[in-house]
């Protein structure tokens, strides 16, 4: 199957810094790409509480399903088996389903295609779960190419959704 082409306008390609980091230095939510692998940071502060959640998804041949595919040797990631690490994997996948949902809603064709969560990145100061699961939806919905149809909105805590258009 052909990936869909990206046709986002707030995106930006991320290269490895020295020592192999692809940790984002800006502090507002973006894009990444790479093939079929697609990325989200949310790294934001509202009433002075931090909240982070970075995920990383890949779109596969599939039916459709979800699931964890990280590395277990990655140790910048979360790992299932973590009582710590349990909850924010589990908004991962359901974030990365939100996201499929999402992209079909902004128009995507996502029949075909299973959803990979390979990474979700440690940051044991300000990871969230509204921030994991808003982040891996946003992802997604970049991995289909609808992400500039997608927006990140705070309602008592993230949310992915389509954007609103005036008539």
């Amino acid at each position: 199957m052909k990936l869909p082409d990206c046709k986002d306008h707030a995106v930006r390609v991320i290269h490895p810094r020295p020592g192999g980091d692809r940790t984002p230095s800006t502090t507002r939510p973006e894009y990444v790409i790479h093939d079929s692998t697609r990325e989200f940071t949310i790294k934001q502060q509202k009433a002075g509480v931090g909240y982070f959640g970075q995920v990383r998804v890949r779109l596969v041949d599939g039916p459709g399903l979800v699931t964890w595919q990280a590395d277990p040797l990655d140790h910048s990631s979360l790992q299932p088996g973590s009582s710590d690490d349990d909850e924010f994997i589990a908004a991962a996948l359901a974030g990365a389903a939100d996201g499929q949902r999402l992209a079909g809603e902004a128009g995507a064709d996502n029949a075909g295609w299973s959803i990979e969560v390979v990474h979700v990145q440690v940051n044991h100061t300000d990871i969230e779960q509204s921030a994991v699961r808003a982040a891996a939806a946003l992802a997604v919905a970049s991995a289909f190419g609808v992400g500039e149809r997608t927006e990140l909105s705070f309602d008592g805590g993230w949310i992915a959704r389509c954007k609103i258009t005036e008539p």
